[in-house]
């Protein structure tokens, strides 16, 4: 790292309270971020590290359409092929802009066209946060009226490791924040999703990370396995957390399990949501990071054939027939309701 990536590193991360929720942290970091580097908006994800998916997000300066901004903006990452696709960065060089990557006509970009320029934006910067073993978080700065010079890019790559290493122990160090209840509880409700009891360790979680309006995310997943979809949901709670909701049938009603879960923890709940073999897993996160057939296949060891198999496997729980199908079925089903819990500086 040399001197101007060490200085702007240094200037947002050190002295940052290190003891703050990943929300917060996020936020007191955007705080700092202003001070050096001119943008219109940013936004602070957390990554799933297994499968690189865009988690929750901390927003600062966010226009009124935001939520169309994001959906649009998700549609093009796990819809359609673009550049600077999160991805490619966390498999090559960690940062990029939109101008950069497309050599000063970011109009090559469907994104740039259709989504950025259209409000306003001239150009995009993105940053992996990785801390050298695995990736945490993505910064995204937007601007509007000029671009990110090579002097800001050099300057904000030396952010990535030392942010992606604050926020993993933010992250790590959340899940046992709770204190007193059990990380897990059951819920009784009714097929339809009316709450008929709940016990005590489920009482108590939700009384330490309250939900704003838990009968409607009951009803929500019963609604799903009422339907054939995974009768599972993650929740935002009011300080940033999340609870995940699994449902199964007890009799003619059903049996709720509710747990405490961060947003780096997401596929352990696909695992069980979808019921996927270790192997299976261990493909499916290998597809979301982009990987090749002929990639995964030397990764697990396997011959390609099998890697196959484990593969036509997962489409078939996932209901779908292609990598796309399969990487957007696995964003939209699973972490973009964590962006219900959006924050904004």
């Amino acid at each position: 790292m040399d001197s101007t990536e060490q200085a702007l590193a240094e200037r947002v991360v050190h002295g940052l309270d290190d003891t703050l929720d990943h929300v917060s942290l996020r936020r007191q970091a955007s705080i700092r971020l202003r001070t050096q580097v001119a943008f219109d908006l940013a936004v602070w994800a957390v990554l799933d590290p297994a499968t690189i998916m865009w988690g929750s997000c901390v927003v600062d300066n966010a226009p009124r359409d935001f939520d169309d901004l994001e959906d649009a903006v998700f549609e093009n990452e796990y819809r359609a092929r673009d550049v600077l696709k999160l991805v490619d960065l966390a498999a090559g060089p960690g940062i990029g802009t939109l101008c950069g990557v497309t050599g000063g006509d970011p109009a090559i970009s469907p994104r740039y066209r259709q989504i950025l320029a259209p409000r306003g934006f001239t150009d995009e910067l993105r940053l992996v946060m990785h801390d050298g073993r695995s990736a945490w978080g993505l910064l995204c700065l937007l601007r509007a009226g000029g671009s990110f010079d090579d002097r800001e890019v050099d300057a904000l790559a030396g952010l990535g490791q030392p942010f992606a290493t604050t926020l993993r122990r933010s992250l790590v160090r959340g899940a046992a924040d709770v204190t007193g209840p059990a990380p897990a509880g059951l819920i009784l409700a009714t097929a339809t999703g009316r709450i008929l009891d709940m016990a005590d360790d489920a009482r108590r979680l939700l009384d330490a990370t309250p939900v704003d309006d838990l009968p409607l995310v009951i009803q929500a997943v019963a609604a799903r396995r009422a339907v054939g979809r995974p009768a599972s949901a993650a929740c935002p709670t009011r300080d940033g957390r999340w609870l995940a909701f699994h449902a199964s049938a007890l009799g003619d009603r059903l049996a709720v399990v509710v747990e405490l879960v961060r947003p780096h923890q997401l596929a352990d709940l696909v695992v069980r949501s979808r019921g996927l073999t270790p192997c299976e897993q261990e493909v499916l996160a290998a597809v979301a990071r982009g990987r090749s057939d002929r990639m995964i296949a030397r990764e697990l060891m396997l011959p390609e054939h099998a890697m196959q198999d484990h593969l036509r496997s997962v489409f078939k729980k996932f209901g779908v027939g292609s990598r796309t199908e399969l990487v957007a079925a696995l964003f939209f089903e699973h972490f973009a309701p964590l962006h219900a819990a959006d924050c904004t500086v």
